[in-house]
């Protein structure tokens, strides 16, 4: 056989890198001593399963074709596989050999330096921890104090690292680098090319907020929110200032890099403070995938018992449907818990499910404000982290709830991965609901319902006898019906004015109504400030979740990664544990009284997945510790989920188990955080969702998902 030398070298060319880059690591690791060499060794995940495979009895991480292919197809494929790779064993062996003149042509040190570079660079990563400040939301009864400014200055901020500023700015200054460059040839090694943009706190702060997360504009300190270069902030109008935003949020938009800022909890509690004393409606929003960690009781002790209050809970898109009538059930669900806190005593008057990122229940909500609420007061929206809020604002802005000619003026809010990003009053005027527009906004939501029914008729023909490539999931058209009309007010037609920045005083804005977006705060129930960004990206979902279904006996425990564990303590039959969380969160399942040792070689490699960041990481992690009360359940059948265990924002566990059966089981998660016991269950019906058992493992094959066409 002939083969070209292109082949030849090639194929040469991986042989012999893999081979010297393998005895380079082995030479490495011989000359760093013994202690590092043992450390390498503890987290080295091959030589560790090698080790205690037998110890472990299923990881969705090393078998998850398993659960998606089933059995019998994993087979078949891993017998193909096989031979793909003995094949090309072989035809590797039948290669003559190079020849020496060619040897110099392959450049193997190189190659090995590439890919010893990167070993090191991935051993050297950083990490951060956007939430490891917990906010104080308790709220005495004698505070309505107004705390002085001066004690807030005493408080030095520590100031971030600042490598390089973005260049890409529409007004930058360049002038006084061009004289550093020309006074001084080693300009490298200034102090201004090393932050590329300076603090100056002798500039006084300006009284524009940032247009991203509601932050005043200034240049004083970088690790103060709504920073600016001075370069970039000194001599700026008003109305420039207010086109622009502040580092931190053009980080986030163009780059998806958080900086390190400072805010005080006591800044969350000041400005919330302020809804006591003005006439308004307060939209309190709950995390679906993540009650009752999420709902803030402390809300009633900030806006009282008799004010109105609207439930809105976010991310129903992310909750897989279980049967017919499961929105009703998951309203029914999140009722039982919220009667559990203080907010039983608040003036609830409207529940809303919706998805402030597909636009699900956002038009619903929308006429709800102007039905019950009508143009009585300003709106806050308010709640925890990551619940939403944010993307919630920004769609409502671009909806008829928004006055006509704020919507191309009041910029959108900063949505990010990572939250926490709102740090002041965000807001747009709204829109008055008059008798003419809600008789208009109606013909246009019946109109788009209409369109809406025939696309979906024509959607479910098209899709008819196909298989289903990815989940489907709730999602809503938010419109907007006044675009056309000329907007009046008080019977008086106001003639339009083109407008580049909100001016509250401007006449078309002076009387009006404002809707408001609050900062979140994070209570220390929640796991979100024990996490760094990486982890966080790992944990919280962004796709609908696939639930996964094990069939276990007592003695058994599982892992959800590195987070959270869960012991089935006392059982008399086994029971069937459906989890819902991250698809990026590998389960693993072991025997419990092997958990512990399992937990201590695996944590921090790829068996686990979260935490990571090697070991400086794991230096700073806390570890899981157990809530000492354990969580009893009674079965209700095969069927049907007999309650949930809560796992902060971590996952949920439903747990199935025989007819009047006990069920005892120990839930773990870092520094024993969010373990709840959530009934009835958020989907009580989950468990037939499950797909057949994979055989000889406890796991059950990823099953379908239910959506509304199933109910025609």
């Amino acid at each position: 056989m002939i083969y070209s030398l292109r082949n030849i070298l090639r194929l040469h060319r991986k042989r012999n890198t893999f081979s010297r880059f393998n005895q380079t690591r082995a030479s490495n690791s011989t000359e760093n001593g013994n202690e590092n060499k043992t450390q390498d060794e503890k987290k080295d995940f091959k030589s560790l399963f090698e080790q205690h495979k037998d110890k472990i009895i299923f990881n969705s991480y090393l078998e998850n074709e398993k659960i998606e292919l089933g059995y019998f197809k994993y087979h078949v494929k891993t017998i193909t596989r096989a031979k793909r790779m003995e094949a090309k064993r072989f035809e590797e062996k039948k290669l003559p050999p190079l020849p020496v003149a060619l040897q110099y042509y392959v450049e193997k040190d190189r190659l090995l330096e590439e890919e010893t570079v990167e070993e090191g660079e991935e051993s050297a990563r950083n990490f951060q921890l956007p939430f490891r400040r917990t906010t104080d939301v308790k709220i005495r009864e004698d505070d309505v104090k107004i705390h002085d400014k001066s004690e807030q200055v005493k408080k030095e901020f520590d100031r971030s690292n600042i490598n390089k500023w973005m260049t890409n700015y529409e007004y930058f200054d360049d002038t006084r680098l061009s004289m550093y460059e020309y006074e001084n040839d080693d300009v490298l090694e200034s102090d201004w090319c090393k932050n590329y943009g300076t603090a100056d706190p002798s500039i006084p702060i300006s009284n524009v907020n940032c247009g991203g997360c509601g932050a005043l504009l200034h240049c004083n300190d970088p690790a103060i929110p709504g920073y600016l270069p001075s370069e970039l902030f000194k001599g700026r109008e008003i109305e420039e200032l207010k086109t622009m935003e502040c580092q931190r949020c053009h980080f986030l938009t163009e780059y998806n890099i958080a900086l390190d800022v400072t805010v005080q909890p006591e800044e969350y509690e000041k400005l919330l403070q302020s809804i006591r004393h003005v006439k308004s409606l307060v939209l309190l929003m709950v995390d679906l995938l993540d009650f009752p960690c999420s709902i803030w009781p402390g809300i009633v002790d900030i806006i009282g018992p008799d004010r109105p209050l609207f439930i809105v809970a976010n991310k129903v898109d992310l909750l897989p449907g279980d049967s017919i009538g499961y929105l009703k059930r998951i309203k029914q669900s999140l009722m039982s818990e919220i009667k559990k806190t203080k907010l039983k005593e608040a003036n609830i008057k409207y529940v809303a499910l919706i998805s402030a990122k597909t636009g699900y229940g956002v038009e619903d909500l929308i006429s709800a404000m102007f039905k019950i609420w009508l143009y009585k007061g300003d709106v806050f929206l308010v709640g925890c982290t990551n619940v939403g809020k944010s993307s919630l604002f920004n769609a409502l802005l671009q909806s008829d709830y928004c006055k006509v000619h704020a919507v191309d003026i009041v910029k959108r809010a900063t949505v990010s991965r990572w939250p926490g990003t709102t740090l002041n009053l965000l807001k747009f005027p709204i829109n008055r609901p008059s008798g003419w527009k809600i008789r208009e906004r109606s013909n246009r939501l019946q109109s788009d319902a209409k369109l809406l029914k025939a696309e979906k008729e024509i959607r479910k023909e098209q899709l008819s006898g196909k298989k289903k490539t990815e989940v489907p999931s709730l999602i809503g058209h938010i419109g907007r019906t006044f675009n056309q009309y000329e907007v009046f007010s008080d019977n008086i037609a106001e003639k339009y004015q083109p407008l580049t920045v909100l001016d509250e005083k401007h006449e078309l804005f002076r009387k009006s109504k404002w809707f408001y977006d609050t900062p979140g705060v994070i209570l220390p129930d929640q796991v979100l400030s024990l996490l760094s960004t990486e982890e966080l990206l790992q944990t919280i979902p962004k796709n609908l979740i696939r639930p996964q279904t094990y069939y276990l006996h007592k003695g058994s425990t599982f892992f959800i990664g590195g987070l959270a564990r869960v012991d089935l303590f006392d059982c008399t039959d086994a029971c069937r544990f459906t989890i819902f969380c991250s698809e990026h969160l590998p389960i693993t399942v072991v025997k419990t009284e092997v958990a512990d040792e399992i937990y201590d070689k695996f944590v921090g490699t790829e068996l686990f997945a979260v935490p990571s960041g090697g070991s400086e990481r794991l230096k700073n992690w806390s570890g899981l510790q157990r809530k000492e009360v354990n969580i009893n359940f009674t079965g209700e059948g095969p069927k049907f989920c007999c309650g949930d265990i809560v796992l902060s924002s971590i996952a949920w566990v439903s747990v199935t188990a025989k007819k009047d059966t006990p069920c005892v089981v120990t839930a773990w998660t870092p520094e024993g955080r969010g373990i709840h016991r959530r009934y009835p269950s958020l989907l009580p019906y989950s468990i037939n969702l499950k797909g057949k058992r994979v055989r000889d493992t406890p796991a059950y094959m990823l099953g379908k998902v239910y959506t509304e066409d199933d109910e025609n």
